[in-house]
């Protein structure tokens, strides 16, 4: 799989997710990229791949996490879909809109409190898997991203600040 152009990519930017340092590897199976958040100061990273598959002209398009490696979002395409910059651009958009729509879907949903009256950490439901995961015990702190806490502190604070109204 060679795609032509692919240097040409360094700096396309959707959502102020901006895609630096295109990569390839000497046979031209793999395909990498680092894309930056723009909307951060930190600038957290994540990692673009594109993989050729042993079946000729099936292409793994995935975006992972940088510190965790964590998969945010993938998508099986043809080397037809991804031919052209522009339609390179368009799948790019999709993952990119998938994850951040991902990132909508974490709603808090309530703070337990133990015997003695003290909160034991907020309880955030994940809508696409329904399972509750525990932010602040210490097993579970390392999968969490800053980014992720933040968000949670910020939408906690819109829901205080709608009850205070």
């Amino acid at each position: 799989m060679k795609i032509k152009g692919w240097e040409k990519i360094s700096g396309l930017t959707y959502k102020g997710y901006c895609i630096v340092n295109p990569i390839h590897d000497v046979i031209e199976e793999g395909y990498f990229a680092t894309v930056l958040n723009l909307n951060q100061v930190y600038r957290p990273k994540w990692d673009i791949e594109l993989r050729a598959y042993a079946v000729k002209g099936v292409v793994k398009f995935s975006i992972l996490d940088n510190v965790t490696q964590h998969l945010l979002a993938k998508s099986h395409l043809t080397k037809i879909n991804i031919d052209t910059l522009q339609k390179f651009r368009e799948q790019y958009e999709m993952l990119v809109d998938d994850i951040l729509e991902g990132r909508q879907n974490y709603t808090a949903s309530k703070v337990t409190t133990n015997i003695n009256g003290g909160t034991t950490g907020i309880i955030n439901q994940v809508q696409n898997t329904g399972t509750n995961v525990l932010y602040g015990s210490s097993s579970l702190s390392n999968r969490f991203t800053p980014a992720h806490l933040l968000q949670t502190i910020k939408d906690l604070q819109e829901q205080i600040d709608k009850l205070k109204m």
